[in-house]
């Protein structure tokens, strides 16, 4: 076979072969997440940062305080898309972080975040995380003429409260807890 025959067949590997070492990755963990956040967040999301005390009572310093779902969870492990820290870097909700950007996070950095909550949130010995089952959230983005927020698929909460007639494409608040399987179940929903 020629060396020109061999060249597609080669380039056709490449995909597949790309896909199997991204599959093969060891999932992230809190040490490969921990210097961004640390690095770029808890400049003011530490007791006594950049704003005195962390906004919202946020920190940003642990795996243990990333994931506090004490007042309401920022992270579902397992469903990066219902995690407000996503949301936030993102620009989804708003205020964007980090919050004295630009610069914002990189791309491959969100694109790290993502991946971390996606595959359980691990912790330095790198074991996923459960749902914080009933938790509270809150998070914003546009709501979509399917209903969904940002492409999140939202639940029914049974009794959901609707403020101010939200239509698709508005700006929206959703409140409401999560479900075992990390889903939101919406309790209120209301045009920004």
């Amino acid at each position: 076979m020629s060396l020109r025959a061999l060249v597609p067949w080669c380039l056709a590997l490449l995909p597949p072969l790309a896909q199997a070492q991204a599959a093969s990755a060891p999932a992230p963990g809190w040490n490969d997440v921990a210097p961004i956040l640390v690095g770029r967040c808890a400049k003011c999301h530490v007791n006594g940062g950049l704003m005195g005390p962390a906004p919202e009572g946020y920190l940003l310093v642990s795996h243990a305080d990333a994931l506090s779902a004490t007042d309401r969870a920022r992270v579902v492990p397992g469903n990066p898309a219902a995690s407000e820290l996503i949301r936030r870097v993102k620009g989804q909700s708003l205020p964007r972080m980090p919050f004295d950007g630009p610069p914002w996070l990189s791309a491959e950095e969100i694109d790290l975040l993502e991946r971390w909550i996606a595959q359980g949130a691990r912790d330095a010995n790198g074991q996923p995380q459960p749902v914080p089952v009933g938790a509270r959230v809150r998070l914003q983005g546009h709501l979509g003429a399917d209903g969904r927020l940002d492409g999140l698929p939202l639940m029914s909460g049974g009794r959901m409260r609707v403020d101010k007639a939200p239509q698709p494409g508005d700006r929206v608040e959703v409140r409401g807890s999560l479900d075992a399987q990390g889903q939101v179940l919406v309790e209120r929903l209301r045009r920004r």
